[in-house]
């Protein structure tokens, strides 16, 4: 089945999911937990449809960055990256502290921005293609 196609966030809505993940992140790379000067990189690249969602984000510090943009398919196994195919909302990442986790466009009822999940959960919906 294929998923209705979601709105281009307007440039007001971009900025503040770029807040939002800064906050969410504590302005800290998820990949090795470095503190200080990190960049909101998008899990799904733009030039792939990515949009510039909550879900889609993700805080890496310069080094990760790097490391992720020159590494696309360690990246994506390794739950920093989302393929084009896939919904970020539906597909894992990786956090440094946290392990497998579902991450939110939005606060769940508990206030929380991602629900944890087992290694072997994480490895099943990449597998089935997280749609």
């Amino acid at each position: 089945m294929i998923a209705p196609k979601t709105p281009k966030p307007t440039p007001a809505e971009e900025r503040a999911a770029y807040e939002t993940v800064t906050e969410r992140d504590q302005g800290r790379c998820v990949r090795c937990g470095a503190y200080g000067t990190v960049h909101r990189d998008h899990r799904q690249n733009r030039s792939q449809g990515g949009l510039t969602v909550v879900s889609n984000l993700q805080c890496l510090c310069v080094l990760d960055h790097k490391w992720a943009t020159e590494n696309p398919a360690a990246a994506l196994e390794e739950g920093f990256a989302c393929p084009s195919y896939a919904h970020p909302s539906f597909w894992p990442a990786y956090r440094f502290g946290a392990g497998w986790v579902i991450l939110f466009d939005r606060p769940d009822a508990n206030g929380d921005w991602w629900a944890e999940i087992s290694e072997v959960t994480a490895d099943l919906l990449m597998e089935r293609g997280g749609r």
